[in-house]
């Protein structure tokens, strides 16, 4: 088993793509889980989840194996476990059940990365878990100078995509005045910009970043030029069959780009195509709701397509038109009610 662990995670953390040999280790190891020691596991599942390979069956296997175990993970085992399933986008509602209840009971013994890795996964896993939220909050104040820039903003981004109110952690000054001592990367400003525009969505009271950081943050997260799929093109041809003259890739005022804006029912309607990596199976991401609610949050009328419905309508031309036509028209009502 360590050797099969070991040789996963080797070749995820050099980046070395090997599909042949982690299929195989996947076969192999799932007989054997009862045998691997609960580093292995987390190990393992980490280098599927780094490595972007998929295998269902196994990491469905871990959860079984993981779960009577959890008490012998050590912090960073169930930050890294999380972490995996939250990355790969592998539903394990009861794996992550779990690890809520053993994390909230041993939070002292994490360090800040663990409470940011941890916060982050949940919170990217769609997972709720609110009471989980408020014991990482309450842990991670007194040692708020010992968090990574990226850490500062997973933290931050995590309870704007959970919708989870944290004034512990957002009402005081620490937590901007620490921000504003750090240096962030494009990726870590663009969460720092959706948990500025949750302060405006919740109305909120808390101190605000400084304005030149605040415009940083903005300016990166309005730089990501969205890129059409196949599924997004399939998607606007039939929206232009329909005669409804669609804008593609439209920035909206907080920064977000819409893959679609059409005119119907005498207002602007967003069009969200959302394929496999917006789901944990068929929940959105962290990331997809969090995009769907503050755009509903600033008055758009808002469709998504998920993948699933639009693959089950095959390639005839017109049921796909139908369908567009039908799902505008509810959100037109919705939205008129």
């Amino acid at each position: 088993p360590q050797e099969l662990a070991n040789t996963a995670w080797s070749f995820a953390t050099t980046g070395h793509a090997a599909p042949a040999l982690l299929d195989a280790i996947a076969v192999a190891a799932v007989p054997r889980l009862r045998d691997f020691k609960p580093q292995e596991l987390a190990n393992t599942v980490w280098a599927y989840a780094t490595a972007g390979h998929a295998a269902p069956a196994l990491l469905d296997a871990i959860v079984v194996a993981a779960v009577p175990r959890l008490r012998e993970f050590t912090p960073q085992n169930l930050a890294n476990t999380v972490w995996a399933y939250a990355t790969a986008s592998h539903a394990a509602p009861a794996l992550l059940d779990a690890i809520a209840v053993a994390a909230v009971l041993r939070l002292r013994e994490f360090n800040a990365q663990d409470l940011a890795i941890t916060a982050w996964a949940f919170a990217t896993a769609s997972h709720a878990a609110p009471a989980l939220l408020h014991a990482i909050a309450a842990a991670a104040v007194p040692r708020l100078h010992e968090f990574t820039p990226q850490g500062l903003a997973n933290m931050a981004w995590t309870f704007a995509a959970a919708d989870h109110l944290a004034p512990a952690l957002f009402d005081s000054h620490v937590f901007v005045q620490l921000c504003a001592e750090r240096s962030f990367a494009p990726v870590d400003l663009r969460q720092l910009h959706q948990w500025q525009l949750w302060q405006e969505e919740r109305g909120a009271t808390w101190p605000p970043l400084p304005p030149e950081l605040a415009q940083r943050c903005r300016d990166a997260f309005s730089s990501e030029d969205g890129v059409a799929s196949k599924l997004q093109r399939d998607v606007v041809a039939s929206l232009l069959a329909l005669e409804l003259a669609p804008q593609e890739e439209v920035r909206t005022p907080q920064g977000y780009s819409l893959d679609a804006v059409v005119m119907h029912g005498g207002r602007e309607v967003a069009i969200e195509v959302d394929g496999p990596s917006h789901f944990c199976g068929r929940t959105p991401t962290g990331a997809t709701a969090l995009k769907r609610r503050q755009l509903r949050a600033a008055g758009w009328a808002l469709l998504p397509v998920p993948y699933w419905e639009w693959d089950a309508l095959g390639s005839d031309k017109a049921v796909k038109e139908e369908y567009l036509r039908a799902t505008l028209q509810q959100v037109s009502s919705v939205n008129a009610a």
